[in-house]
């Protein structure tokens, strides 16, 4: 047995109580388990941003555009004809017939309206990826703002119940991506109603108490109904007899399992109770991949690892923010050794990050040259912002979650930043949702972080750190930048696009608002009874299509 895989008794009763389900007796077994790459923060889809959650809203909505499974490629989904304008910028969506909620109801274009507008009306982190419509920006904030703005001067409009018209400000080339995607997602307002609080006294927008989302309330229109939803245990999964493409929903019954440790989460799988392991521990892993098991899949990934430097002039407890300094952020970025990590830490073939998009995703788009590990250049920016040697240099923490190899790897760049620079930060590791919290509302110094595409077009990168975006954790701000994404999004020259994007992303890494480290890696355990898990860079999964030929 690999040294790795050698358990513990405790953690053999840890396994056996993970392996029994609170349900009934009687409950039906599954027909597909697996174990996603982490807990369920929210199934509430305009507040979506993390990819465990992401993943389980394919199985419970679908948008005007779906995924398909084995390409990833947007392809008609609630909508079965989709009409463009000349222009490009008029979309007409005719909801399919068949479309149903999973209590029977029918999808109408009155769902996606009341879920765009809610969106807009409580901005989340992908409420940005509107504004590519008409008029949702102005909406948005003026409504944030406390006024009463006209909704009808937005361009989505319910022409019908079964037709929407959504109006963009300019063509838009990867807008039936966008309609795929979660933020993009209908909702069924009747059942929300018993969740409803009082209207805002001042703009008259109502808001939903979180219960919507659990069991059995939750009605959604994709291939699965949500069939329980024990936090830190399980999640059911049960085929909607109303879905409209039923026919090629491979199992009737998915079951998340929650097993918190890797190891535990690992033995599970190899004893034949998973089907599918979403993310494998990095020594475990490793160690696999040595072993040369069959089963183990890895493949390039959709995303960086980075971390996050807080740009706001003062921290959270009002001390100044030395890393609102460039000079600072650079000195930080290039004191670090970064295939030290990809060598001796995670191990399994990932490339240290030169820069922010991954290279080799997006065909034509080369992504400039990022700063060099360079101690000597690194000590003198630092003495030239006034911490010579790392003298005076208030004492901060690294911010990172506990879960799988962060830790370890906050101790090398903590221990090469002390080595290089002279500055011994703290190391302060949170539970995952404490972590999601702080990070978003910069609660912190410096942070692990990282980015996963949603959308197969660079912006999906770019727009992160555009100065609206909710997705901005760093709260770096600059107004080039924001004109270069602007004038890509609005440039109809693929190339010419493509190169204002790069040059975008040339500020964001002279700026240092992140330090890359590596792209990532998928790393997957499935067998071959198992069909349905594309090896796609997007490391995404449409569960309709998942089977265990058992």
């Amino acid at each position: 047995m690999l040294r790795m895989l050698t358990i513990p008794a405790a953690l053999i009763l840890l396994l056996a109580g993970a392996m029994i389900w609170s349900g009934t007796a009687a409950e039906e077994s599954a027909d597909f388990t697996y174990i996603n790459r982490g807990e369920i923060g929210t199934l509430d889809p305009k507040g979506m941003s993390w990819l465990q959650d992401i993943r389980v809203a394919y199985a419970l909505w679908e948008g005007l555009y779906t995924l398909d499974p084995q390409t990833l490629e947007a392809v008609p989904g609630t909508a079965d004809r989709i009409d463009l304008s000349p222009d490009q910028t008029v979309y007409t969506f005719h909801i399919r017939p068949a479309a149903r909620w999973t209590n029977g109801d029918p999808v109408t274009a009155h769902d996606f309206v009341f879920a765009w507008r809610r969106a807009l009306e409580e901005p989340q982190d992908y409420t940005y990826l509107m504004y590519y419509i008409r008029g949702a920006k102005a909406y948005s904030d003026r409504f944030v703002a406390g006024e009463r703005p006209d909704f009808a001067q937005v361009g989505i409009e319910a022409i019908d119940w079964r037709t929407l018209r959504v109006t963009l400000e300019h063509p838009v080339a990867f807008f039936p991506d966008l309609c795929a995607f979660p933020p993009f997602f209908p909702l069924h307002e009747p059942s929300m109603r018993p969740f409803a609080e009082l209207p805002d006294p001042h703009t008259g927008r109502i808001s939903y108490r979180q219960g919507f989302t659990r069991p059995p309330h939750l009605v959604s229109n994709g291939p699965y109904r949500l069939a329980a939803w024990e936090f830190k245990r399980r999640l059911r999964l049960e085929a909607s007899e109303y879905y409209w493409d039923r026919a090629s929903v491979r199992s009737r019954i998915i079951e998340q399992v929650s097993t918190p440790d890797p190891q535990a989460a690992f033995l599970q799988y190899d004893s034949g109770g998973i089907d599918w392991l979403a993310e494998v521990p990095g020594e475990i892993a490793a160690e696999l991949r040595a072993a040369g098991r069959p089963d183990l899949h890895v493949f390039p990934g959709f995303g960086t690892y980075f971390y996050s430097f807080n740009c706001n002039p003062t921290l959270a407890d009002g001390q100044p923010n030395p890393f609102a300094d460039v000079r600072v952020r650079r000195a930080f970025s290039m004191a670090v050794n970064k295939q030290t990590i990809v060598q001796t830490i995670t191990r399994m073939g990932e490339q240290a990050a030169a820069n922010y998009v991954p290279p080799g995703i997006f065909a034509g788009y080369r992504s400039p040259a990022g700063l060099p590990f360079d101690p000597d250049l690194a000590r003198r920016l630092l003495e030239e912002a006034g911490y010579p040697g790392g003298r005076g240099f208030p004492r901060l923490t690294l911010l990172y979650n506990t879960e799988g190899q962060h830790a370890p790897i906050a101790q090398s760049v903590r221990r090469q930043w002390l080595e290089t620079l002279g500055v011994d930060l703290g190391l302060e590791g949170v539970e995952i949702k404490v972590f999601r919290m702080r990070l978003h509302n910069g609660l912190y110094a410096v942070a692990r972080a990282s980015w996963i595409g949603d959308y197969n077009d660079v912006s999906t990168f770019t727009d992160k750190y555009l100065s609206f975006s909710e997705n901005n954790d760093s709260a770096w701000k600059n107004a080039e930048y924001d004109r270069l994404c602007a004038a890509a999004a609005r440039e109809l020259n693929p190339a010419a696009r493509l190169e204002l994007l790069s040059r975008a992303e040339q500020i964001l890494l002279e700026e240092a608002p992140i330090l890359p480290l590596y792209y990532y890696v998928n790393v997957y355990l499935f067998r071959e009874h198992v069909r349905g898990v594309p090896l796609n860079p997007r490391n995404m999964v449409m569960f309709k299509a998942l089977e265990a030929r058992r």
